[in-house]
């Protein structure tokens, strides 16, 4: 029980169902003409055991126009509920079916509803040359979301990966690494996150294929109690590439690492492929992944169905993003949810909505 049931394949079924008639919608737009392809989605990695350390979002490899700067703003939308292995027969349950309160506490990892604010700036400097930052606002608390997930799974046959033999609408989170590091928190919490900074370097444009190379750096501004934060500054290093081999699609990958300076967190990995669907001149269709492998082991061990024996937190991030983006002008727009169906190293669910502006 607890991480062994998260039932994300199914649900993603019906996402990727949507999808595909929403695509097929779509060809009879109007085609796309020569304006630039609208790029993957934004947002970055809000799973709490990689929250306190630097991640990449997903970028293009193509430059603004010279002397531009886009500001954007984002809204998280994201409930997350991960218990530790165990086995309900092994309980005196309470009437309701659910565990006593004091096995609640001591088997749960993750289990909150989080909105987060974001904030970004781009500058294109020059013609090759972008700069950029970013910044967050945390809000956890104990949300609404839990019986309408329970109901959903229920109305499906899916499995509730264990959420029924605990009490709704908490906020509580234990996390804890062999390398010492813990990360835990209850209640209603607002917290600052980190500053990024970051710099692109469009090396290669071409009608078809775009490469670039970024750099960035974490500057710790966040609240280290809680897990908002790893208190030290992250390196990051990226090369992108863009990929348009016909008017409507569009390929991107991204592959990157990132070397924490300290506070805990192991040299990460990310890949980002991701692929768009252009529906019509301002409109385009998304489907993204989020690989990155785990800066934290945990302490206990478990069975993964897909991956058999493993240990808490210690499987890559495998998370699929289907959304869509849209321009109207210097106006900006996108949707998309997200979920980590393979690995479970992820967000129960994620929904993000972003818009932004671009001043010449």
């Amino acid at each position: 029980m607890g991480r062994t049931g998260r039932p994300g394949r199914m649900k993603f079924n019906y996402l990727i169902t949507a999808f595909i008639i929403l695509g097929s919608a779509a060809l009879s737009a109007e085609a796309p003409g020569s304006e630039p392809a609208l790029g993957p989605l934004d947002g970055r990695n809000m799973y709490a055991p990689h929250l306190p350390w630097f991640s990449f979002s997903a970028d293009t490899a193509a430059a603004l126009p010279t002397g531009s700067t886009k500001t954007g703003t984002a809204v998280y939308l994201l409930n997350e509920f991960s218990s530790y292995p165990f086995d309900p027969d092994d309980y005196t349950l309470e009437s309701d079916g659910r565990l006593p309160a004091a096995e609640q506490i001591t088997l749960t990892a993750m289990d909150y509803e989080s909105t987060i604010l974001e904030l970004s700036v781009d500058w294109q400097a020059l013609a090759k040359w972008r700069f950029s930052a970013d910044w967050r606002l945390h809000f956890r608390y104990g949300g609404f979301m839990d019986s309408t997930i329970e109901w959903w799974h229920g109305l499906f046959g899916l499995s509730n990966a264990g959420r029924e033999f605990f009490d709704q609408n908490r906020s509580h989170w234990n996390i804890n690494s062999t390398s010492g590091l813990s990360m835990s928190g209850e209640g209603n919490v607002v917290a600052p996150g980190d500053l990024d900074l970051l710099a692109l370097w469009s090396f290669w444009s071409s009608p078809k294929l775009k490469l670039a190379a970024k750099g960035a750096v974490k500057i710790p501004l966040g609240r280290q109690d809680g897990g908002f934060s790893s208190g030290y500054p992250d390196l990051g290093a990226e090369f992108l590439l863009d990929w348009h081999p016909f008017i409507r699609w569009g390929f991107y990958l991204n592959t990157g690492i990132i070397i924490p300076l300290a506070g805990g967190g192991k040299v990460m990995g990310q890949c980002i492929p991701a692929v768009e669907f252009r529906a019509s001149k301002g409109i385009s269709l998304l489907v993204q992944m989020n690989v990155q492998s785990s800066p934290i082991i945990g302490e206990l061990d478990y069975i993964h169905p897909t991956f058999g024996k493993t240990t808490m937190f210690a499987l890559p991030q495998t998370d699929l993003k289907i959304g869509i983006k849209g321009r109207m002008n210097r106006f900006g727009w996108q949707f998309y949810i997200e979920e980590d169906p393979l690995s479970w190293e992820g967000p129960d669910i994620l929904l993000f909505f972003g818009a932004d502006w671009t001043f010449q």
